[in-house]
């Protein structure tokens, strides 16, 4: 939050890198461009191994790694996160369930580079294993809801009278996941 010349500002996201270049791979990948462009290609490689939510050594160490836990999630209300990819950079980490599907077609697309596939057998990338592609199917699985919709960040859990609390003037029924 900050005061602007013009008022309140708020902003909750730390950009859209994540969203960005996922869609960059897939469209290189569409083209058939992404051997024309091996180190674009890695680069974005290395970016979305780092990127997934609570999946690298790093974000395993951290504090936030405990709270995937069963008993965390319940007695918090949180949905799983590990294995999922945000809109932004894993310091966001909040698995979105578009964003994960759009990183995970990225990393599947990227996989048919062969400066990719290079750099996975020489060491030279850090790979995304078959579990952690799992665990993001299984982020999106999960996000299905009662009603057969799929939710973006929470399964719906409450009611429609919460849009009363709405504080947004921009966007309207956002207070439940529909």
């Amino acid at each position: 939050l900050w005061v602007a010349e013009d008022g309140m500002k708020m902003q909750g996201y730390n950009g859209s890198q994540c969203w960005d270049t996922s869609f960059c791979a897939q469209a290189l990948y569409e083209a058939g461009l992404l051997d024309q462009f091996p180190e674009t290609s890695t680069k974005i490689w290395s970016y979305l191994e780092r990127t997934q939510i609570l999946s690298t050594e790093v974000s395993q160490a951290s504090p936030a790694y405990q709270y995937e836990a069963n008993q965390y999630r319940n007695q918090f209300y949180r949905h799983i996160s590990e294995g999922g990819w945000p809109f932004s950079t894993s310091a966001h980490g909040w698995p979105i369930s578009d964003c994960t599907s759009e990183g995970l077609k990225a990393a599947l697309c990227l996989l048919k580079c062969q400066a990719v596939q290079d750099g996975l057998k020489d060491g030279s990338l850090k790979s995304i294993s078959d579990e952690r592609l799992y665990k993001s199917v299984n982020v999106l699985l999960t996000y299905q809801n009662e009603d057969g919709g799929w939710a973006t960040y929470e399964n719906n859990r409450g009611w429609g009278w919460y849009e009363q609390l709405n504080p947004s003037e921009v966007f309207g029924d956002i207070m439940i996941d529909y």
